[in-house]
């Protein structure tokens, strides 16, 4: 009796699968030549350009794509006949409507463009491009697949519950994130095809839209105050204001010099330009949309009370450069906060338009907003280049600007139990100065840093703590779960850090926070930011003390106390 076994008997379901590559590359299921992919799901990368189609009939079909004993789904593309390489783990999914891709910055070949709708002066419809890529889901259950005709009313039950039982491959770029993970939760939670494009006025949103928007919280530690307040007239007070002002008058083109868009984000708009009465000055302009009923940007626009507690952070911490007892001016300079009224001033959206089409803007355009939309607007000092994009002379520069974010985080702590919280790269900023010495107070006590030519300004407080007279202002994230299931960057591993020294209560003051994020930016200094002299012998030097710092730094429990390390 022969008990030979035959050839194929030690061989995988992968490696049979590679032995029909020749009949596999004749129906061009292979294809010939595959770069390697810059993407997780090879597949995407590697596909053509033209954007994938899925064929609801062919879902229905028990021979479809019959590889051996794998069924993969027909991805059809809209130009031709060719099929991108089979990948299983793409079967549950169409292809999402997405601006941006959160898995890296690089752009993918298989990003395709769809025109959006906007209104032309003649009032006819033209397009406005954007992307879309596909999003990786990590793991499936075995069940039929359902076509959702409505995304936002008509889930599947079954496909909801394989949606709360899978995880997606989130993989962010370091840095900003906040784009990406809302472009990354509106993808996964629709799960829908693009629809054909049509002019429509802008979706209303439901109540339970309205729950799911910012986390942001103020809570009372006397609980015997009375919490009987207006918000709008709070947000009327700190604006130093009766009522809205117009917004074309208030940000009129005769006022305004050098004018630029920067920036954008899910919240709004970001230009910079120069007051006609002081054009030695920078001002940032940050325009936030507020109390409508129209989504911008996909999301549901912030209320009084939501936008109030940042507008209050923003100018607690801008005032501490004044403060007598703990005073820094390393938080960003706020210069005027208004509150206005009406459509975006024609200067602006062509400022808009200059940038959409340099860099493909991926908000919504701002001549949506009517006469009665509200805007907040905050005005800053322009301050610099993030460290993402700063070059530094040598690691003994950057060395003393670390120590300038210490003091700074040190400063907020004793002044307010200050907790930045997302305390990324993208949210220092660095411009040179000519001054030889910072200044700071700390619990009374006057200190002098050196700067090395560069001067540090922290911004950005979206996910910040502060305690201001009895009330304690911060950003719920305790059901926030897709942000903790990130990665790509040591910057994600902080989030968890973070939740699991607060217990998940984000309302405690746990000034450790501050330190888990000094670990991070001693991380980045090391090995992340970009140096104009790394081979000098004060370079090496100093990346000796970097190194020594971010091995030690997670030992303290505060900002402050590793700042009175120092003295």
């Amino acid at each position: 009796m022969d008990d030979t076994l035959p050839d194929d008997a030690w061989k995988d379901s992968f490696d049979k699968l590679l032995d029909r590559r020749p009949e596999l590359r004749e129906l061009n299921i292979i294809k010939k030549q595959v770069r390697a992919s810059f993407n997780i799901d090879s597949s995407v990368e590697n596909s053509n350009p033209d954007l994938l189609h899925v064929s609801e009939s062919s879902l229905h079909n028990p021979n479809f794509l019959d590889v051996g004993s794998d069924r993969f789904l027909n991805l059809k593309r809209k130009n031709g006949n060719s099929i991108s390489t089979p990948c299983v783990k793409r079967v549950s999914t169409n292809l999402f409507h997405c601006a941006l891709s959160p898995i890296t910055s690089m752009k993918l070949d298989s990003l395709q463009t769809q025109l959006v709708p906007k209104l032309s002066n003649n009032g006819k419809a033209e397009g406005r491009a954007i992307k879309h890529v596909c999003f990786e889901i990590s793991s499936l259950e075995n069940s039929d697949i359902q076509i959702v005709d409505d995304p936002i009313q008509n889930i599947a039950p079954q496909e909801e519950a394989i949606a709360k039982r899978s995880h997606s491959s989130l993989v962010l770029q370091p840095g900003k994130w906040r784009k990406s993970l809302h472009t990354w939760r509106r993808t996964f939670q629709t799960d829908v095809v693009a629809p054909t494009v049509k002019v429509s006025s802008p979706r209303k949103r439901t109540t339970a839209e309205i729950t799911r928007i910012s986390g942001r919280k103020s809570t009372y530690l006397n609980e015997s105050i009375n919490l009987v307040i207006s918000h709008e007239k709070e947000v009327l007070r700190y604006c130093e204001q009766r009522r809205p002002i117009r917004f074309d008058a208030a940000y009129a083109a005769v006022k305004m010099l050098d004018t630029c868009k920067i920036g954008e984000g899910v919240y709004g708009e970001v230009f910079k330009y120069m007051p006609k009465s002081n054009p030695s000055t920078a001002v940032v302009l940050k325009v936030i949309p507020i109390e409508g009923t129209e989504l911008v940007n996909g999301e549901v626009q912030k209320t009084y009370e939501q936008i109030l507690p940042e507008i209050i952070i923003s100018k607690e911490m801008s005032n501490l450069r004044i403060n007598a007892n703990n005073s820094t001016t390393g938080y960003v300079n706020i210069y005027n906060v208004a509150l206005v009224k009406g459509k975006y001033p024609e200067h602006l959206l062509k400022l808009w338009e200059e940038y959409d089409t340099k860099k493909e803007s991926e908000n919504d355009h701002p001549e949506m907003f009517g006469n009665n939309q509200l805007f907040i607007v905050l005005e800053l000092n322009f301050a610099g280049s993030d460290m993402s994009e700063f070059t530094f002379l040598n690691a003994e520069q950057s060395y003393y600007a670390l120590q300038q974010v210490i003091f700074t985080l040190a400063v907020g702590e004793e002044a307010f139990q200050f907790e930045h919280r997302d305390l990324h790269w993208g949210n220092m900023l660095i411009e040179e100065t000519d001054k030889k010495h910072i200044d700071y107070k700390l619990n009374g006590k006057d200190l002098s840093l050196p700067t090395k030519g560069i001067r540090i300004t922290i911004i950005d407080y979206t996910l910040s703590r502060v305690t201001v007279g009895d009330c304690c202002h911060y950003n719920d994230l305790s059901t926030d779960e897709e942000l903790f299931t990130a990665s790509g960057d040591y910057q994600y591993d902080i989030y968890r850090m973070m939740r699991d020294e607060l217990n998940n209560d984000w309302s405690a003051y746990a000034p450790k926070t501050n330190v888990m994020w000094l670990s991070y930016v001693a991380a980045k200094l090391i090995d992340g930011v970009k140096y104009k002299n790394p081979k000098s012998q004060i370079h090496r030097t100093n990346l000796t003390k970097l190194k020594a710092f971010h091995k030690a730094v997670l030992r303290f429990s505060s900002a402050s106390e590793c700042a009175n390390s120092f003295n």
